[in-house]
């Protein structure tokens, strides 16, 4: 497949870039720099110059190939807008083909228990939005639509687990929230990878959930990074980590497990996750890049 992927040169966007082509798919990637444009050619991919508000290249990429795969996000208080604006023009510009786009896992019912793609609820504050986002795509008349909710990301030292030993050792603790008892489903971006190289090449649409069978829990989490970090571990309340660290807190101060039989049953298994035991394998082994020198 000729498949097209805004965020490339990103966390997922260059492991996906590194397993389609792999897989032997011609992948080109959306690039905003010359950095970035590096990074897709080492993966393998072919650098399309743009960001995600050059509507013309956007269409143009997404009218000549076979898919496109959207993982990109700008970090402003516009990215509502700009996903809208880009999403509608790729998909108004194609005539067939598979176009898979990336929420996240607030967008299903909070639950300690794994939920299935069809237990949602609408998330409220800054991702509102995502409701929409999913609809845009699902609703597309001439396009396979798929939609992925990725949990925590983790592996090969990035995704937002860096973040949060960053911030242990900048904080000098790991902390949890509360009781520390609610429950995050994860993913090796790896395997993350794989999922939607197998929904791209699988003739399905609709939501999929891409997680591993056990959630972890936040004290079993915090301990893992407050050992990679070499700081102590505490609990502190969630009106004290709002104030700290914002909106992030109350992320991770929720329930968000899932349930990802559905993508299993068409052969996906977390085959990098198992090896290395789960995020918190990831954390205490010294080749995943998180823990402290």
């Amino acid at each position: 497949m000729d498949i097209f992927i805004t965020g490339a040169s990103g966390y997922i966007g260059s492991a996906l870039t590194r397993t389609l082509v792999a897989r032997g798919h011609r992948v080109r990637g959306l690039a905003r720099s010359d950095a970035a444009e590096a990074r897709i050619r080492a993966n393998g991919g072919e650098p399309v110059r743009g960001s995600l508000t050059d509507l013309a290249v956007l269409a143009h990429r997404a009218a000549h190939g076979d898919a496109v795969v959207h993982t990109a996000a700008t970090d402003t208080a516009d990215r509502p807008a700009v996903d809208a604006a880009a999403v509608t023009a790729m998909l108004g510009a194609m005539q067939d083909g598979v176009f898979i786009t990336t929420t996240g896992a607030p967008r299903a019912r909070s639950s300690r228990t794994p939920v299935t793609e069809e237990d949602t609820a609408d998330p409220t504050g800054p991702l509102a939005w995502l409701a929409q986002a999913e609809a845009r795509v699902l609703d597309a008349p001439k396009v396979r639509g798929v939609v992925v909710r990725p949990p925590m990301v983790y592996g090969d030292g990035g995704g937002p687990l860096a973040r949060l030993v960053r911030q242990a050792t900048a904080d000098g603790t790991a902390r949890y929230i509360d009781a520390g008892d609610n429950r995050w489903s994860t993913v090796q971006v790896n395997d993350l990878a794989t999922g939607y190289a197998t929904l791209l090449e699988t003739p399905t649409h609709g939501v999929f959930h891409i997680a591993e069978p056990v959630p972890v829990d936040m004290v079993s989490l915090a301990a893992a990074i407050g050992d990679a970090a070499c700081v102590p571990v505490a609990s502190w309340s969630l009106p004290e980590a709002l104030e700290t660290h914002g909106p992030l807190a109350g992320f991770l101060a929720m329930d968000a497990a899932l349930d990802a039989s559905r993508l299993r049953s068409l052969g996906w298994s977390p085959v990098f996750g198992q090896t290395l035991e789960g995020i918190c394998g990831a954390l205490r082994n010294p080749a995943q890049g998180y823990r402290a020198p």
